[in-house]
């Protein structure tokens, strides 16, 4: 959706990660606005505060909280019939106090992969698959033999990766679904979740489907492959017309690249940090910085308005 309207509702709301990773969640009054739904706790930022200092703020005053510990996450514009908000989301991952309803509202902590069963306000929509999202998303380099591929990849799930694209081009379609296969059966047993880029049929037991940029474009293309319910749709990007592209095929996450010089495409010209920031400011779901990556950069694709970074070669090594 192109941002056109001018005058948002700048409000901040907050993504609280217990010690145990669920979320704790508010429900609206009933005699609000978007009543009864549940939400991500915050609020309106006041004249001459930062976000931050709104948010802090907001929770200590609905749920009695002292945050400790806050990162950008992810900024959603929307427009609703009455009014169009300015969603500025943070991650708290520390805080002191015990949470509860100051203001008598109802709150609960629930599991991230709840989250898609409850009833939210549209524009809270974006923000629950960010949620869900990991800050690293590995995407698999070429398999050259299958038992190294597989042990490799078991030891980066050891280590925390928990997202990863599987990308095996070189691969025959019943070499690919079989080590795809594979690949899921030992991601899930590590709690990682499994995209399959260009796959020559779409699986069942994935968790989603990869475009390719030339994919966003098909007419006909497998984009229009039917996906269960709850299988992402995500695609790579490199400039802000294919953003706009994803958007409007409704992905639900995508990569943007090259940020950085890559050792892969010498020669290419990298888009830079203010431009991955300005591209991802002008849509609405989690977007990952791609190219030169490596688990540094994190912080910086974060304060970007990214979701984190996603890399070959770094996540697969370890580096």
């Amino acid at each position: 959706m192109p941002n056109t309207v001018v005058d948002y509702l700048h409000v901040v709301a907050a993504v609280i990660r217990g010690g145990d990773g669920r979320i704790l969640l508010a429900q609206r009054p009933a005699n609000k606005h978007q009543g009864g739904k549940w939400e991500f706790p915050g609020g309106k930022v006041e004249l001459g505060e930062t976000p931050l200092q709104g948010l802090s703020r907001e929770l200590h005053e609905e749920l009695g909280i002292h945050v400790l510990q806050a990162n950008p996450l992810i900024k959603v514009r929307h427009v609703y019939p009455e009014r169009a908000v300015l969603l500025d989301v943070w991650e708290v991952t520390a805080f002191s106090g015990e949470a509860h309803g100051r203001e008598g509202q109802p709150v609960a902590w629930f599991e991230a992969e709840q989250l898609p069963t409850l009833e939210f306000p549209p524009a809270n929509y974006p923000i629950i698959t960010a949620a869900r999202l990991p800050a690293h998303c590995l995407i698999t380099p070429e398999p050259q033999n299958p038992a190294d591929f597989l042990q490799r990849l078991e030891a980066r799930l050891r280590a925390g990766i928990r997202l990863v694209v599987f990308r095996a081009k070189s691969l025959s379609a019943d070499d690919y679904v079989g080590l795809a296969r594979e690949s899921i059966r030992l991601a899930h047993s590590f709690g990682a979740k499994v995209v399959l880029n260009s796959p020559p049929v779409m699986l069942e037991e994935a968790d989603g489907l990869h475009l390719t940029s030339r994919q966003l474009w098909a007419e006909e293309g497998v984009y229009q492959s039917p996906l269960r319910a709850g299988q992402w749709l995500s695609a790579s990007c490199h400039d802000e017309r294919e953003l706009q592209q994803a958007a409007d095929i409704g992905v639900d996450f995508a990569f943007l690249s090259p940020v950085l010089p890559t050792l892969s495409h010498p020669g290419v010209v990298h888009l830079g940090w203010d431009v991955f920031s300005a591209a991802v400011e002008r849509v609405n779901f989690p977007v990952y910085a791609l190219g030169g990556m490596d688990s540094s950069h994190v912080a910086t694709a974060r304060l970007g308005g990214g979701q984190g970074i996603a890399a070959i070669r770094s996540l697969w090594d370890g580096v």
